[in-house]
Order: C-alpha cells, then structure tokens, then sequence
C-alpha cells in the first residue's frame, strides 16, 4: 500500500499541491502571528530587564509599586526623601553607589516655544544619577549630565527637532516657570521612550525634584561596589531605614523578577490583540485545510473503489488515505512554517504602520515553541481533516469504479432534520446568552455572555450553512442571472448544487468579515456616542490647557479672558490626585457658574442644589466600589490638608473609559482651593457668546493665551478630532490584522475553485462543446467565487452587526448614554472587496478550465 500511496501522490500532482498550498497559507498566517507575539513580548521584556540589570538592591514605599521607566504613581511616595538616600549611603559606604530614580511632567519648549508633543501629550523629566551604571537609558551621543545645567533627551525628539549636543534646550517646570539647560547627550531609553512615545529629558536626581515640585524619589537604587553581594547589600539597606515596614527593600533578582511582572501594563495591549488574532489564524487555518482535504478525498472515490476491486481491504484503503494525509500534513506545515517567518516580518511592519503604539526595537524571534505548535497544528487538522472521508471511503462499494465518470453528488433538497434541530438549538442557546449579558451590570461579565453567545450563534450558521446558502445565492444570483445570461445561471446552478461545500468554503470567510464588522459598528459606535456625550453633558468652544500633566494655568489667565465681551461662559477646572480608603482617585472641581452650561452632570441621585460648602458629589462608578450612598460621610486623604471629611450630596453618572473629563470626586471649587492650594487651574473652558463669529471668539482667546507661550488653546471640534483619530488607529490595526485572515480565506476559495475546476473538468469540456466560449466559462467561474464570496460576507456582516449591538445595549445599561451606530456604507465596501477578492481568486482557475482541451477532456474517463 505504501506503493499505492506514493503512485497516488505522484498520479494527483496538482490536486495534493492545491491542497499543500492551503496548509502553507494558513500554518503560514498561525506561524507569523505568534512568531510576532513572541517577538514583541520578548523584546518588551528584555527592554525591561535592560532597565533593571545594573540595580542589586531597590528600595521603595510599601505599597507604592513603582518600577524604572513607569509613571509614578497617582499619590507619589513621600518616605523616599534625599535625607533617606543620604542615610542610606552613610550605612553602606563604598560598598555602593545610592542613588533616588524618579520622574514627573516636564514638557520640553520647542523653537516656537511651544511644547513638544507626541499625540498630544507632553513629555517628563526622568532622573540621571552620577553613576553611569544606574542611567535608565543609554548614552548614544555625548555624555550623561555632569552638573544641574546639563540634560539628555531621548534620541526620537533629537531626531524629530534636530537637536544637537551643546545647544540649549528649556523645559518648563510645575510652576510654568521656563529652565534653560545645556544640552549634554542624547540617550536611548528602550522600551519606556518607543512605548509612550513621549519626550523625555534626563536631568540630575535633585533638578528632577525641583523641576517638577515633587519632594521625594519615587525609588532608590543601589550598584554594588567590589563584589558586595546582593543581600548583604539589601540587608545594609534595610538597616539603614531601621526595618520599619513602610520600606520596601528588593535585591536585584526580586527587583528584576518584579519589573517583568509589572511590566504588562506598561506594554501596551498589542502582545495580546495579536494572541486574539493567533486564535483567530488557528480557526481560520482550520477550516481552510479541512475544507480543502475532505474535498480532495471525496474526489477520489473512483480511485478507492478500483483499489477495492483488485482486493484491497477496508482497512488497507483508510490506513492509505490516512498515510497521505500525514506526508502531505508535514510537507505543507513544514513550508507554512518557513513562510510564516516571512509573514511574522511582514507583520511586524503593519502592526507598526497602524498601531498607535510604538513597537519595541529588536527582530523577529523564531522560537522553537511556535514552530512545534505551527507542525502540529498543520499535520493534527489535516489528519482530522481525512478520517471522516477516509471512513467514507471504505464504504465505497467497488461498482463504482464501473462507471465512466464519476458523478458529481449534490445535497441540494436534503434538509436533514438532525441538522435543522441542532442548529436551532445552537442558535437559540445562543441568542438566549446574548440578551442575558445585554442585561448585565458588569461590564466584563455581560462581555462574556455576548461572545458566548455569538460563538454559539455562528456554530449555529456553520451547522445550517447548507441550508442557508442555497437561498442566498438564489437571492443574489436572480437579477444578474436574468440580465448577463447563460454563464450566469450556470455560475449560480453550480453554486447551489453543493451547497454544503459552499458553506464550509466560505466559513472561514464568514469569521474574518464577522470580526471585521463587530470592530467597524463597536468602534463607530463609541465616536458618534463621545461625540454627543460631549455635546450634551460637557460643551464647549475652546479651552486653554496648560504645557503639560502637572502643570497649571495662571490664575490670571481666567480673570483676562472674563473681561472678553466676545466670550459669553469662562469657567476654571481644577483637578488633582487624592486617595478614598486606600483607593486613588481624581478629585476636581469647578465653578459654580459652569453648572448647567459648560457641565451638565447626569445626576443619578440628590441635585445639584444640595451640592455646596461641606458637600462633595461622587460618580455612580465610585460610589458603588466604595459602597458609598446619598447622605453618607466620606474622608479624604490629602498631602496639602491632611484628611477632609464632606457629606455626599450628589452621584451622578459618568461615561468611562472614552476619553470624556469627569471626576471620580467633585469638590465646591472654594473648598477645592483651600484643601489643594493648587498653583493655578488644571483647564480654562469657554463658550462663545451668541452671534460672535469663530474668528472673533477665538481671536479673543488669543489674543490672552498669546502672553503665556507655553499654554495650549484648544477646541472641542480639536477634541473630537482626537477621540477620532485614536479610535481610527485602533480601528486600522484590527482591520489590517483581519484583513489578513480575510486574504487567507480568499485563498481558501481559490483553492476550492481549482480543485472544482479539477473536478469538472469533462462538465466542462461538455459545456464548450455545447457552444459555451472559453470567455463565457471563465465568467461563469467568476460569478461562482464572487457569490461565495458574498454570501460569506454577508453572513458576517449580518453576524457581526448583531454581536456589536449587543454589546452597545449592554455599555448602555451599564455606563449610560451608548448609541448603536451602523456605518452602512463601510460595511457594503467589505462585502464588494470580499466579492472583488473573490473574483480575483477565480482567475488562474478560470484560466485553468479555459484551456483545457475539449477533445481529450470528453475522452478522459
């Protein structure tokens, strides 16, 4: 038999490397996407060791969790004083060099003199010690500051200004006043600089505190000196600061393991998106490979029953068949594996061209774990792929190979009423889980039952795909079969004939588009409802912003643009950092006059009314962690004023987590200004005055801003813009990743064409002789792998649609205000690229068919 097999896979070139090729496209696309997971979660983690290799001991605030090259943390340590590093150092002499780490706002002024930003944001100071083993970056040019007048800045912005070393730089400080420093060197930071994308300027451990108001380190580091251990090291440390147990004391390894394990939320969320679309690969690759095996198997009845005729046994036939699949399962898996290293480079370029997160330095990895998996799962599916036909195959009674050709079977009619109840049940099981997560209160459990739910549903379409293809391509095939003729009707008769393989060829199309849509409606969704969010609860014109996080607008500058008559609302909003039985949270304020114009809070309970001296108000979201209700007394914990105990006189809804500014805490603005003491406002927000033109309205904002070069005028159309574009970035990365599997799915129904084309190839020939044109055939082809393209679209478009409602009615309950918004037009370009896409895979089998000759195909028997 193992003759037979090898005469076999020589007799059936084309078909079995149609069939490999489906194998290497989609081990290809699961190969590169985990090779790229990988590839990034590895260089993300090396940048983060990179950081921490050089620290043997960190000491820090219990409870403060602040690693290297992190922001800190909302109400910064306080415990990590010069004096303690001082102390420090007295205990361990020359055994080690101490020094504090610690970082904060410090926007950098531009040749405008205007700050630099990257997305918006501004940049941060970050500490450079003395000693060059404790730098958090890596000089590139130049030296590290040598004084309180030298700085460094990040390579990225040197670039991107055209900065030099030795030229001057200023960076304006947490009371807006502008320090001039000489520029030193510039430094590479890794991960932290490629991951935020922010400027970032390195100065001397004290001009960083002085810089940005703050009156501790948010770490301290030693570097063993003369082979001192680690632990003698830490416990020195820790004898230093007495054991008292608001100090937190690591040696490097604890240190280093820490770093790793926090490093997650700092990373960004891309390692995971692309593990979502490896899973993703798998089903796609999955349904490809066993779509395109079982149809070569059912193909090759004749050829099994002529085995069984000459006496081989039931066993020896399915042994065969099996056989074949695992040689043609390593081959195409071993090749897919290879080009997946192709894909996972090519990958890496569109993750990077769409992400708004930058993607660390480093190439891509080839991990042994990945290409096992890509083996496996290549040489398991197409192994799954060939039992069920190959336990079909055995029951192929040996008159079959009497015939002069083998028939070309249909399912159309047969319902199958084991089919229709299955699908049923999924289907309502399903739905049933869908509306039970619509009625959820939490988010992420309603999440959970939604997609439970669509899974089931789509299980659902997969079970009844049969008996739902058929109808469509009749729906779809009715008017243009009508008006471009016989290759038309034909193309839509071919379709409908074998339904079941329509269905199972276009699946995997049906997920790409599925997801595709569920992204497009979710993410249009969340724009239109930030967009009327803003406009009902928190409108306005213009706003002045100050340089960066941490600083303020002068006080003054509410005052001038007050005495504007072309300005009819000015409000100050103040906002800083403050803790709630342990729990940081925003504190904010606002003028009591902005109540009802600029803010209109939705107010869930008490009124506005009761909201004054004494009082605070609490989001929904916060009152219901902290089991807080209207009346009850609340303590807050400031560094200014210590604990300030109010009464909560007001909840009121907000709508998280979409970029809207509200307040988990809000204070009357007088109460706010005592409490704080805060250097000036967090934001000016203005209304136009009615019948003021947009030139005159904002030439009056200008002409004050202008006296502050470093204050940034915004508008809300500027806002609107931004929540835009980070949603079409996320929306870009989904779709590019997507798209991919998309492409892999049209490849699947080119390479069910070509093997149809194989099939067919005495219909064909029959069809010719008929009168039909080598340019009709190839049409009619077209039309087929253009209705199964759309018919696959369709049924994703439909499928995605209904999940992301589902979901927009469950945000709706849980955070309010949510609007289910349908971008029908991008939707129709989804299904006419699938069609497109379709059309294009029926060329070469088009082609193919076409040139075949009419003569020798209607002799072949």
């Amino acid at each position: 038999m193992l003759k037979v097999v090898l005469a076999g896979l020589r007799a059936d070139a084309v078909r079995l490397a149609l069939t490999c090729l489906s194998i290497v496209l989609g081990i290809a696309f699961v190969t590169g996407t985990f090779l790229l997971s990988g590839s990034i979660n590895q260089a993300f983690n090396y940048g983060y060791a990179r950081a921490a290799q050089n620290v043997d001991v960190a000491v820090q605030q219990t409870g403060s969790a602040v690693y290297p090259n992190t922001t800190a943390p909302p109400t910064p340590p306080s415990l990590l004083t010069p004096s303690v590093v001082d102390q420090i150092q007295a205990r361990v002499g020359s055994d080690a060099v101490v020094s504090g780490q610690v970082k904060g706002p410090a926007p950098v002024l531009d040749a405008n003199g205007q700050p630099m930003r990257t997305d918006g944001l501004t940049g941060n100071a970050l500490a450079f010690p003395t000693d060059p083993a404790l730098y958090p970056g890596s000089i590139v040019a130049g030296t590290g500051p040598t004084g309180p007048g030298d700085a460094v800045i990040d390579k990225d912005t040197a670039a991107e200004h055209k900065l030099t070393v030795g030229q001057t730089i200023r960076v304006v400080g947490h009371d807006s006043a502008i320090h001039t420093f000489r520029l030193a060197g510039i430094a590479e930071y890794g991960v932290d600089n490629r991951a935020n994308g922010w400027t970032l300027v390195g100065l001397e451990p004290q001009v960083v505190l002085s810089l940005t108001g703050k009156t501790s380190y948010d770490e301290i580091d030693l570097h063993a000196k003369g082979g001192t251990s680690q632990a003698h090291l830490a416990s020195e440390a820790a004898s230093a600061l007495g054991g008292q147990p608001q100090f937190t004391v690591l040696t490097g390894t604890q240190y280093t393991k820490a770093v790793l394990e926090h490093r997650a939320s700092i990373a960004g969320n891309v390692p995971q998106i692309l593990e979502v679309f490896g899973a993703v690969a798998l089903l796609v690759a999955g349904f490809v490979i066993y779509n395109t095996f079982t149809i070569l198997v059912a193909q090759r009845i004749r050829q099994v029953a002529l085995l069984r005729c000459i006496g081989a046994g039931k066993g020896q036939v399915f042994a065969a068949t099996v056989a074949e699949a695992a040689l043609v399962g390593l081959v195409g898996s071993a090749l897919g594996v290879l080009a997946g290293i192709g894909v996972a480079q090519a990958l890496h370029a569109v993750v990077a061209a769409v992400s708004s997160t930058q993607l660390p330095p480093g190439g891509i990895v080839v991990s042994g774990g990945v290409i096992a998996l890509g083996m496996a799962v290549g040489f398991a599916v197409t192994i799954a792929s060939a039992v069920l036909p190959a336990r079909a195959a055995t029951n192929v009674p040996p008159v079959e190979a009497l015939r002069t050709q083998q028939e070309v079977k249909t399912t159309q009619g047969r319902i199958g009423r084991t089919r229709v109840l299955v699908a049923l049940g999924l289907g309502a099981v399903g739905i049933v889980l869908a509306a039970l997560g619509t009625g959820q209160h939490d988010l992420l459990g309603g999440v959970k039952l939604i997609g439970g739910g669509g899974a089931l549903v789509f299980a659902a379409l997969i079970v009844a795909g049969p008996l739902i293809v058929g109808p469509m391509i009749w729906a779809l095939d009715w008017l243009p079969g009508r008006l471009f003729g016989t290759p038309t009707k034909l193309a839509g008769s071919n379709a409908r004939r074998n339904p079941g393989r329509v269905a199972a060829t276009t699946a995997a199309l049906t997920i790409g588009v599925t997801l595709m849509s569920l992204f497009t409606v979710t993410q249009d969704s969340v724009t239109v409802t930030q967009s009327q969010w803003i406009e009902s609860h928190n409108p306005y014109d213009y706003s002045v912003d100050p340089p960066g996080t941490g600083q303020t607008v002068p006080f003054q500058v509410t005052d001038q643009l007050r005495a504007k008559p072309q300005l009819a609302h000015v409000a100050a909003v103040d906002g800083t950092k403050a803790t709630l039985n342990g729990t940081s949270v925003d504190v904010g304020a606002v003028e009591a006059s902005a109540y009802g114009t600029l803010f209109k809070p939705v107010v869930k309970s008490g009124s506005l009314a009761a909201f004054g001296p004494g009082t605070v108000a609490l989001s929904n979201e916060m009152a219901d962690s902290q089991h807080v209700k209207l009346g009850d007394t609340i303590t807050v914990q400031t560094q200014q004023s210590g604990p300030v105990t109010a009464r909560v006189a007001l909840i009121y809804q907000v709508f998280t987590g979409h970029g809207i500014d509200w307040y988990d805490v809000l204070m009357p603005r007088p109460q706010f200004l005592s409490t704080f003491k805060p250097l000036g406002d967090t934001q000016v927000r203005i209304l136009a005055a009615p019948g003021v033109s947009t030139v005159d309205s904002r030439a009056a904002v200008d002409s004050v801003v202008s006296q502050y070069p470093f204050l940034h005028t915004g508008s809300l159309a500027e806002k609107k813009d931004s929540l835009t574009g980070s949603a079409d970035a996320t929306l870009q990365l989904f779709t590019a990743m997507l798209g991919l599997a998309v492409v892999i799915a049209v490849l699947g129904i080119a390479n069910t064409l070509s093997l149809s084309v194989v099939e067919r190839t005495r219909e064909s020939a029959l069809l010719r002789a008929l009168g039909l044109s080598r340019g009709q055939l190839r049409r009619m082809l077209s039309v087929e792998a253009v209705l199964m393209s759309a018919v696959g679209a369709l049924m994703g478009v439909a499928l995605g649609v209904g999940i992301a409602a589902a979901l927009e009615a469950l945000i709706g309950r849980v955070e309010g205000g949510a609007v289910l918004s349908v971008p029908v037009l991008t939707l129709v370009w989804y299904v006419l690229l699938a069609a497109a896409a379709g059309l294009a895979a029926s060329v070469l089998p088009g082609r193919r068919a076409a040139s075949v000759s009419i003569v020798a195909a209607i002799a072949d028997s």
